[in-house]
């Protein structure tokens, strides 16, 4: 128990997502396909909250070095099995372990800003923007949610090796996003 709750990780991100329509489903596959390709030895876990009890995902983000949290935004506000799961993990105060923020939105997408700022009060560090894309995702957005997923996985690694802070990357996730750290 003292190593759990003593900042446990293992080599594993762990994807949280609940979804209306499978867009934001679409955009954790595609972010996990990113992971991948930058860190084949990492174990990527997907779960859909609406089918999977919540505590079997407690237990993997306590697994993860990271976890990513996804949500459609209805009515300017995340889906509520996602806000009770942040609700819980805030509880919970989690220690040394990155995430962010993935959702699909209509007209705005303020369910992403909500979700990262809810992961902060939880304890994360959250090492990079959200990533948004419009209605069903296009290959366009699923192009950039691989390309979050690689930036991430990268800036994750990065942050990883330099405890000082210091720059992680250059990279530009798209032409309007930056890491943290970088910008």
């Amino acid at each position: 128990y003292l190593q759990w709750a003593d900042s446990y990780q293992e080599n594993q991100i762990t994807l949280i997502y609940d979804t209306m329509w499978n867009g934001t489903r679409m955009l954790a596959d595609a972010i996990a396909q990113g992971i991948r390709k930058v860190d084949p030895s990492v174990t990527i876990k997907i779960f859909n909250l609406s089918n999977t009890d919540k505590n079997d995902v407690l237990t993997h983000v306590f697994k993860s070095k990271a976890i990513l949290v996804g949500s459609p935004t209805v009515n300017n506000v995340m889906l509520p099995h996602v806000a009770a799961l942040l609700e819980e993990m805030e509880g919970l105060r989690f220690k040394g372990k990155a995430a962010a923020a993935f959702g699909t939105h209509g007209w705005s997408g303020g369910a992403v800003d909500r979700i990262s700022r809810r992961l902060s009060e939880a304890g994360f560090n959250v090492i990079a923007p959200g990533t948004k894309a419009e209605w069903r995702p296009a290959d366009d957005a699923l192009s950039n949610a691989i390309e979050f997923g690689m930036h991430f996985t990268k800036q994750l690694a990065n942050s990883a090796d330099s405890s000082a802070g210091a720059g992680c990357c250059q990279d530009r996730i798209s032409s309007t996003m930056r890491c943290k750290t970088c910008s």
